[in-house]
C-alpha cells in the first residue's frame, strides 16, 4: 500500500495556494528564480501547512491569557520544522 497521492500537487498549485491565503513566499534573489522550482516543493507545502495551522489557531481562541502563548508555541513549532529556506513566507 503507498501512501504517495496518485495527483500530487506542483510546486506552482502549492505557492498559488500560498498566496490565495496571503502567504505568499517571497523569493531571494540571490539563491531563487521568482517562481518555485519543483525541489522547493516540501518546503512549500511545509509552510502552507504552517500557515493553515496558524489560521486553525487564530479561529480557535483561548481564553486571552492562554492564547498568546498558544499561538507562540505553534509558530515556534513550525518555524523548527520548516526550518530557513532560500523562501521567506510572511506567515
Amino acid at each position: 500500500m503507498s501512501i504517495s497521492s496518485e495527483h500530487p500537487v506542483s510546486a506552482d498549485q502549492v505557492y498559488a495556494a500560498l498566496a490565495a491565503l496571503g502567504a505568499a513566499p517571497v523569493a531571494d534573489s540571490e539563491v531563487r528564480p521568482e517562481r518555485p522550482r519543483e525541489e522547493d516543493r516540501l518546503n512549500l507545502l511545509g509552510s502552507l501547512l504552517a500557515k493553515v495551522e496558524l489560521e486553525i489557531t487564530a479561529a480557535t481562541r483561548r481564553p486571552e491569557e492562554e492564547e498568546i502563548e498558544d499561538v507562540l508555541d505553534t509558530l515556534l513549532g513550525w518555524t523548527e520544522q520548516v526550518g530557513p529556506t532560500p523562501w521567506r513566507t510572511s506567515c
